[in-house]
This record gives C-alpha cells, sequence and structure tokens, in this order.
C-alpha cells in the first residue's frame, strides 16, 4: 500500500504574504476593469480567463491554493457590502457597527 505523505507547512512569511496580495489586487484590478464581479461563476469563467488569465495565473503562483479560493469566493460579498454601505450613506442612513463585528 501507498500513503501520501501529508505535508505540514508553516503560514506564509510576512514578505509571502505582501506579494500574494498584490497579485490578488492586480488580479481584481484586472477583473474591475472588464467588470466581472465574480470570476467563479460559470457565465464569467471564460471571460475573466481571457481578459486575466496571466494575473491569475500569476496570483495562484504567489498564494496559497486555500487563499485563492478564498479570496475568489470573498470578492463578491465585498463588493455587495461596500455598495450597501454607499447607498447607505447616500441615503443618510445611519451604519451601525455590532460589537464583535468586523467592518
Amino acid at each position: 500500500m501507498f500513503f501520501a505523505k501529508k505535508e505540514e507547512s508553516e503560514p506564509p512569511k510576512r514578505g509571502k504574504r505582501e506579494q500574494c496580495w498584490a497579485s490578488r489586487d492586480a488580479y481584481f484590478a484586472c477583473l474591475d476593469k472588464h467588470d466581472i464581479i465574480n470570476p467563479l461563476d460559470p457565465k464569467n469563467v471564460k471571460t475573466a480567463k481571457k481578459e486575466c488569465g496571466s494575473e491569475d495565473k500569476q496570483f495562484e503562483k504567489d498564494c496559497i491554493a486555500s487563499w485563492v479560493k478564498y479570496f475568489k469566493e470573498k470578492r463578491p460579498f465585498d463588493i455587495k457590502k461596500e455598495r450597501m454601505l454607499k447607498e447607505a450613506a447616500e441615503n443618510g442612513q445611519e451604519i451601525v457597527q455590532m460589537e464583535g463585528y468586523r467592518k
């Protein structure tokens, strides 16, 4: 029987994290340029790959896979949240930060 060796890896060091975030930001800027909110949505996959393929490859190269997945899944929610906060501010609504929740 063959057993795959489970690799224990340390969390990325500061320099590696900063490189990851820079690659993520470049990829997201490309998506923004092409009005792609959710790159994981099947109707956007081809366009995202065509227009931002090189940025995506760099993003995947510079970040660990779990971070890439997390950032791509989180992007649509962050955009929706920003839009809702902006709309609330424009309508003069008070934004209340609940204790224990992040902004």
